[in-house]
């Protein structure tokens, strides 16, 4: 299963579907979903089920005039797949585009998604994903 979760992980963000409305990557949920913001986000915690993080995800979607993000790496770690993200985003009214370089840590279940974890240190979401081999052998290059 693992090449699989390394793959849907891959055409979350190929495809676009990390920066449409939740709904449509909710659809790929599990229903005890749950979506974690670490201690330092605005609005810090997890939540649990489909309508709370369709709701968070919105929230945090409104801010932004404009939201992508690519895909740099992704590590395998069979159950759990880290992907290196770089996320472009742009206030509403600014012309400026902003780049945080973030660690996205997914849990899959039956191929489906059972949880989503974004953070900011890479080493980190490795680390708590029992990586150890990463950057060489944990690595899927793109």
């Amino acid at each position: 299963m693992s090449q699989e979760n390394v793959q849907l992980v891959r055409s979350l963000y190929e495809s676009g579907l990390m920066d449409r409305d939740p709904e449509e990557l909710l659809e790929l949920a599990t229903p005890d979903v749950e979506y974690v913001n670490p201690p330092y986000a605005v609005e810090p915690g997890v939540r649990h089920g489909l309508v709370a993080v369709a709701q968070a995800m919105r929230r945090f979607a409104e801010v932004w005039e404009e939201s992508r993000h690519e895909l740099r790496e992704l590590y395998d770690g069979g159950d759990v797949v880290v992907a290196a993200v770089s996320w472009h985003i742009r206030n509403r009214g600014s012309q400026k585009e902003l780049v945080n370089e973030e660690a996205h840590t997914w849990t899959l279940r039956g191929g489906r998604i059972a949880r989503f974890e974004w953070g900011q240190d890479l080493a980190k979401a490795l680390e708590a994903a029992d990586i150890v081999d990463a950057p060489f052998g944990g690595r899927e290059d793109r």
